[in-house]
């Protein structure tokens, strides 16, 4: 599969909740999170996707900013979330900001001083183009519950610095393959900081197995696959663990076919939690 990148222009814009009714339009820098509890600031992307042919594949999607002025130095995390509605930067000030999808995110990043941030946005690139959802562009934000959590970011047009996107397509594979029967369930699992375990699968009658696992939370998710021969008694297969960014898909393999086997899951830092969804597909 053969791939290209493209580095659509980037539309940008700050709104404020200091001046709700403010225009800001097209400003070199733009402020980003929360100063204090009455003057909190949000910035909005669009791009066009409409030069990706199509029966293509996204296979990565980056929104880089460069943030030039840290704030206070107070670490916050940051998320992009996917807008519901459309907006016009000649007229979108903080009273008159498009809603946006709660569930709909990329990667979240935590800024904490002067640099550059790549936000990794495949799962909502991969909507617009499948035309899933409405391609309105995305949100930043934090969870503005802390003062003096408020960055700088470099909006200067045609810059270095300036806000891109890279996204990574590749075109589908024209490639008849033989007809064989597969088998797939799907499981979602809650995680925490002690290994929690999915359902015990019966690969007796399989040839091969495989699980595709996906981190939906934000917080790093170790899992390792293990194997039993009664169902009852497991141990870890090899490699022992795999650790699951947050947003991440990832696939896994069994080393030792046996005939039962499930996925243990922990959260990597303790005291937080997430959520995984595991894809089983076995051919017979």
């Amino acid at each position: 599969m053969s791939s290209i990148k493209i580095f659509p222009q980037v539309a940008t814009v700050q709104i404020s909740s200091y001046a709700p009714n403010k225009i800001f339009g097209l400003c070199k820098d733009m402020y980003l999170g929360r100063k204090d509890a009455n003057d909190i600031f949000r910035i909005l992307f669009k791009f066009p996707i409409t030069t990706i042919p199509n029966e293509c594949i996204i296979l990565k999607a980056v929104l880089k900013i460069y943030v030039q002025f840290a704030g206070m130095l107070i670490p916050s995390s940051f998320t992009p979330y996917a807008l519901k509605e459309d907006w016009n930067i000649q007229n979108i000030t903080w009273n008159n900001q498009p809603s946006f999808y709660t569930h709909i995110t990329g990667e979240t990043k935590c800024i904490k001083r002067v640099d550059f941030y790549h936000f990794n946005i495949t799962e909502i690139v991969t909507k617009w183009y499948e035309h899933e959802i409405m391609n309105y562009g995305l949100i930043i934000k934090n969870k503005e519950l802390s003062n003096g959590t408020y960055n700088r970011v470099n909006t200067v047009i045609n810059s270095n610095l300036s806000p891109m996107l890279e996204i990574t397509y590749g075109q589908k594979s024209n490639i008849t393959i033989v007809p064989t029967r597969y088998v797939s369930e799907t499981e979602e699992m809650d995680t925490d900081e002690l290994y929690r375990f999915s359902s015990t699968i019966n690969a007796s009658l399989t040839k091969t197995i495989t699980c595709h696992i996906k981190n939906l939370g934000n917080s790093p998710i170790e899992i390792k696959f293990q194997s039993s021969p009664n169902g009852i008694d497991f141990c870890d297969d090899i490699p022992e663990s795999t650790v699951i960014k947050p947003h991440e898909l990832i696939w896994s393999t069994p080393y030792c076919f046996a005939t039962y086997g499930r996925i243990a899951a922990k959260n990597v830092n303790p005291g937080e939690t997430s959520k995984i969804r595991i894809w089983y597909e076995a051919q017979e």
